[in-house]
């Protein structure tokens, strides 16, 4: 993978993928992430959201995939429950390059950016893809979702990300999906949709 630029950001340790695009809701609550989310605000910056592979979302600091994405907080909100929560969407994919745990177990770390494919080679089944992706785009039940994302039908590099943020996959393999580039990313999926008769 070829690497653009770096930058020392927070890490947010989740059981979830976040993709380029992507719209991530959140509720926070614990001081470390009240403290980094109010920081992120103040600073027009933005957090790492990498998944867990040992440990939880709350407590003490989790291990991580060193494979993440960027996170940019676009909304925010107090709860009934008097929690905060916030709405984000995924920018750019990063590696971690190292990374150090707060007293208060908040993880930081510097993270250099992976470029992508601005336009991958689109596969034979594209148009497939793409008939199956605005046919769950339409259904009642994904509304919210829908209404949450910017629509980029000839992107192959967008259209795989949503796809993948929808089809029924175990975190792991969005995880592996993520640190695919874009065009392998796209032929991959491609694979997986026409194996389980989607396309």
């Amino acid at each position: 993978m070829r690497l653009a630029d770096s930058l020392h950001i927070p890490l947010f340790p989740l059981g979830t993928v976040l993709f380029s695009g992507g719209v991530l809701p959140l509720r926070i609550f614990e001081p470390r992430y009240l403290s980094m989310i109010g920081n992120c605000m103040r600073d027009d910056a933005g957090f790492g959201v990498v998944l867990i592979t040992e440990g939880r979302e709350a407590g003490t600091a989790a291990r991580f995939h060193h494979v993440g994405t960027l996170a940019r907080i676009e909304d925010f909100d107090r709860l009934e429950d008097g929690h905060l929560g916030i709405t984000c969407r995924g920018e750019r994919r990063f590696r971690v390059i190292e990374h150090a745990i707060q007293e208060d177990h908040l993880i930081t770390a510097d993270v250099e950016f992976l470029a992508e494919q601005v336009a991958p080679p689109l596969p034979d089944s594209y148009p497939e893809m793409k008939r199956f992706l605005q046919g769950l785009y339409r259904r009642e039940e994904l509304k919210v979702w829908a209404d949450s994302i910017i629509p980029d039908w000839e992107n192959g590099h967008w259209l795989a990300c949503r796809l993948i943020e929808v089809l029924p996959l175990a975190a792991e393999g969005r995880q592996a999906f993520l640190e695919m580039e874009a065009g392998e990313r796209l032929v991959n999926l491609a694979r997986v949709m026409d194996e389980n008769g989607l396309i």
